[in-house]
């Protein structure tokens, strides 16, 4: 159940217009937990891809780092090799030493450098130049098969994203759908749905009226809220008011912020709110009801007096009397 948002200052709880039990909520609520959890799965194996993915692309650019920086040895020694080539078939007794005290190559130290660097003589660097074109060759079919791979699982990655999207969207507006059959505000029941009431935990410690959001659950897009684990028995007493009444209960007042109970107690006459700090809305622990639940002859008033200790909520007894409002109730707290 979610709390719907009307016009006015007033607010109301959205009405089931559909015979829908308890069960038939619950089940609905189940529904859309399966369908979250699905997706966070999808999610999550989506993520993994993404990591495996990126995993390869940098194998790929360390492959065509090793590939680029062979083919710079192999340009390097290009040259010298060919220039030893062709001395060597004009001068085939020389050897290397003679090549180079001949004086018939040029006098570039650079190359000089490289044949003296590189081989004693020309098997050994004819030698390291077959290693190094083996080399690329093995790298360019390395590079080749990971680029193929990348390019796959990339497309593998989009369809899966397409799926997800996919799966997202039916499984929101066959929620959607059913939640309007029942007459039920569909942003207001997601929001609902996801209330978790261990976290009432995180307003533990939190002076009156400055409780964290994290602690809080919404009832409604207008910012109603209560503490978590009194917003979740206060939508379930909702259901069988709803079922009750044919309507949502309406609501007026919730939590109330330091700032809130500040200015609510400066504007009202004295004794008719509480001081800024003790009230029971500024622990999220009560709410202000309309409706018909505001007069306390109503058959509102009198089903909830009669039922709401169920769920924990009951109307304090000196809101009979000093001062007299039968619109609000409280909720008896298991953890204080």
């Amino acid at each position: 159940m979610a709390l719907l948002v009307v016009p006015g200052a007033e607010t109301a709880l959205a009405p089931v217009t559909s015979p829908a039990s308890a069960d038939g909520l619950d089940a609905l609520k189940e529904k859309a937990d399966t369908a979250k959890e699905d997706l966070e799965d999808a999610t999550d194996e989506y993520t993994a891809k993404e990591d495996e993915l990126d995993d390869a692309q940098d194998e790929l650019v360390s492959t065509l780092h090793d590939l680029q920086q062979t083919e710079l040895r192999l340009s390097e020694m290009r040259e010298p090799l060919a220039r030893l080539g062709s001395t060597l078939y004009q001068q085939p007794n020389a050897g290397v030493l003679g090549i180079l005290t001949s004086g018939q190559l040029n006098q570039d130290l650079q190359v000089e450098s490289h044949v003296l660097k590189l081989s004693d003589d020309r098997e050994a660097m004819m030698s390291k130049a077959d290693d190094l074109r083996e080399k690329q060759s093995d790298l360019a079919t390395q590079a080749q098969e990971l680029q193929t791979e990348t390019q796959l699982k990339r497309v593998q990655l989009e369809d899966d994203l397409e799926d997800l999207r996919a799966r997202s969207e039916e499984s929101t507006d066959e929620l959607t759908q059913e939640l309007e059959d029942r007459g039920l505000d569909a942003d207001a029941y997601f929001a609902g749905v996801e209330c978790d009431p261990s976290v009432a935990d995180n307003a533990s410690g939190h002076p009156n009226g400055l409780l964290p959001n994290d602690g809080l659950c919404g009832l409604h897009q207008d910012g109603e809220s209560l503490r978590a684990d009194a917003a979740v028995d206060f939508l379930k007493m909702n259901q069988a008011y709803t079922e009750e009444f044919g309507e949502g209960m309406c609501l007026t007042s919730s939590y109330r912020d330091l700032s809130k109970q500040q200015s609510l107690y400066a504007t009202k006459p004295p004794g008719m709110a509480a001081v800024p700090g003790t009230s029971n809305h500024g622990w999220g622990l009560a709410v202000d009801l309309c409706g018909g639940v505001q007069n306390q002859s109503s058959a509102q008033f009198q089903w909830l007096e009669a039922n709401s200790r169920q769920w924990d909520w009951f109307h304090p007894q000196w809101a009979y009397s000093n001062p007299f409002e039968p619109w609000h109730w409280e909720y008896d707290a298991p953890h204080g």
